[in-house]
């Protein structure tokens, strides 16, 4: 009991002093992050169809998943393809365009009250209409 106890006590503290996550995904209700997701999702589509990727001349067509984290302040802490288009450079380029797009605005006070970060999980689809869509998926549990 006291090898638990002590394990227990370990992951509290390593724990403790960690930023506060909330993941975004479609089921959150809670209309400050409705409406931060649906700012920032414009603001990525709009860079993404004016900066449409494309190597010599040819655009970049595909899908992928990305996992974007940040900060209360509203500056990009990360971009992870968690499903890569199978053209990394497409990959490459849509990572940059979300890095293009930051910073993102502050948080509301009601977000900072509940999160250090946000997390969300987004399908990024670049179109032969020359447009960048991207719409919010449900992270996976592990």
């Amino acid at each position: 009991l006291s090898r638990q106890l002590a394990v227990i006590e370990q992951r509290v503290q390593a724990t403790q002093g960690a930023p506060r996550k909330r993941f975004i995904s479609p089921a959150t209700q809670e209309t400050p992050y409705a409406l931060y997701y649906d700012q920032l999702r414009r603001n990525i589509e709009l860079r993404g169809t004016e900066h449409f990727p494309q190597v010599d001349g040819q655009k970049l067509y595909g899908e992928l998943v990305m996992v974007i984290t940040i900060d209360s302040q509203g500056r990009l802490l990360s971009t992870d393809i968690a499903e890569p288009s199978g053209t990394p450079l497409l990959d490459e380029r849509a990572a940059a365009i979300v890095r293009g797009t930051a910073p993102f605005g502050p948080f509301s006070a009601r977000m900072r009250q509940q999160a250090d970060q946000i997390v969300v999980v987004s399908r990024f689809r670049f179109g032969r209409d020359n447009s960048l869509s991207t719409r919010m998926l449900a992270p996976r549990e592990e």
